[in-house]
């Protein structure tokens, strides 16, 4: 049985197609009998009609949106292989994601979790840095849009920047030359801690922050009340008495807002 009620909305068929057409065992997978919990039998009616030559129309769609991937995530790319990052077009969280209405890199982030390990993170950080949207302010507060905590392995931030630079400026182009085998290796152990920072000219800065901080705000990426994040600063070391006037002061320096 359908996990939706059986109606009709345009905009689950829509995004079902947009899945369709980019992965097509997920298009025979909705022609045939399984269970498509994102849709209602009528809407899967709908799609069933379809002609399948349809959805073949345009051989490099998925190849487009993967360019996309690689151009914004290409150190990432360089340690899994552009191949292996093509596996997300078929993946739960690309589907998703797109009936999410997510931004494509934050689905892929998803998906990509500690694949690549710490560069992953750093390089999903930096996305969502890029993309970030003025906060809500519903009465909570978080990391401002432009900033971000992320804990990776030690070294992950001079891999980074050696790998980037290899790649050139078109890494996309870098990336298909490369042999399969000359994958980037990235660190794996120790810790580091970077703050990732957009500038007001939409640039980024990357530098590290002392472990408490970026702890901080890794708990503040999702919007939380005032009392949960002083709680948050003590169980980090922060003396219960201070633990006030040290989120003041994050206010002031503008390393957490109003979300």
């Amino acid at each position: 049985m359908s996990l939706v009620r059986d109606g009709l909305d345009p905009r689950r068929v829509q995004h079902a197609l947009v899945c369709m057409l980019f992965d097509p065992a997920w298009a025979a997978h909705v022609r045939g009998q399984g269970l498509v919990p994102e849709l209602s039998e009528r809407e899967r009616a709908l799609l069933r009609a379809l002609d399948p030559r349809a959805l073949a129309t345009d051989p490099h769609r998925r190849a487009r949106a993967l360019h996309v991937l690689v151009e914004e995530l290409p150190v990432t790319a360089a340690v899994l292989g552009v191949a292996a990052c093509e596996a997300f077009f078929s993946a739960p969280e690309f589907r998703a994601g797109v009936f999410g209405r997510a931004a494509m890199t934050a689905s892929f982030a998803a998906w990509l979790g500690d694949r690549a390990h710490g560069v992953g993170r750093l390089e999903s950080a930096m996305a969502a840095v890029r993309r970030a949207k003025p906060p809500a302010d519903r009465g909570r507060l978080g990391c401002p849009p432009g900033l971000r905590g992320v804990v990776v392995p030690a070294n992950t931030l001079a891999f980074y920047l050696r790998v980037r630079e290899e790649l050139g400026p078109d890494p996309v182009r870098s990336l298909a030359q490369r042999e399969a085998s000359s994958r980037s290796s990235p660190p794996r152990r120790g810790t580091q801690f970077l703050l990732v920072e957009r500038r007001p000219d939409g640039s980024l800065d990357l530098g590290s922050g002392s472990e408490p901080l970026v702890r901080l705000l890794c708990f503040a990426e999702r919007p939380r009340a005032r009392t949960e994040l002083e709680l948050e600063a003590v169980r980090l070391g922060a003396e219960p008495a201070d633990a006030s006037a040290l989120i003041d002061e994050l206010l002031a320096d503008g390393l957490l807002g109003p979300s």
